[in-house]
């Protein structure tokens, strides 16, 4: 029996932060029974979240790599545990190779844009990934 892999991250949504001159419009989200407060960089508009603080979300995460490893040790993790992503571990859901991604379960689903020098398709379904992510990490609402 084949199971369905979705692509949706189900979040709290802790925090709406407006852009600055210096910084993008932001979301601080956290998962249920657990303690990250992520901050993504809100992709779309933000009137989608109106009213919507403190209640669970749908979206989808997107993130770029910077040279990914294999892992043989630890679990799905997202560091720090607070604020914007630097370090991520996660286990490979799907790979998509016209996109050079991978779909990973690191603490939510989160679609990852590897670097040009990497092949996606040297990645299988199971594998553990381990990499820095760039600055920037976004977060788009589901409709």
């Amino acid at each position: 029996m084949a199971t369905a892999v979705t692509d949706t991250a189900r979040v709290v949504l802790e925090e709406l932060l407006p852009a600055t001159a210096t910084q993008p419009a932001r979301v601080r989200v956290s998962l249920p029974n657990m303690a990250y407060r992520v901050e993504l960089v809100l992709a779309g508009d933000a009137s989608a979240l109106a009213g919507k603080v403190g209640k669970r979300v749908n979206g989808t995460v997107r993130g770029k790599a910077q040279r990914a490893w294999h892992a043989t040790a630890g679990g799905c993790f997202i560091e720090p545990v607070w604020g914007m992503p630097r370090i991520v571990q996660g286990r490979v859901l799907a790979v998509d190779v016209h996109a050079n991604a991978a779909l990973l379960d690191l603490a939510f689903p989160a679609w990852v844009t590897l670097e040009p020098s990497q092949a996606a398709g040297g990645f299988q379904t199971g594998d553990m990934l381990n990499f820095y992510v760039e600055s920037g990490m976004t977060f788009t609402p589901s409709a």
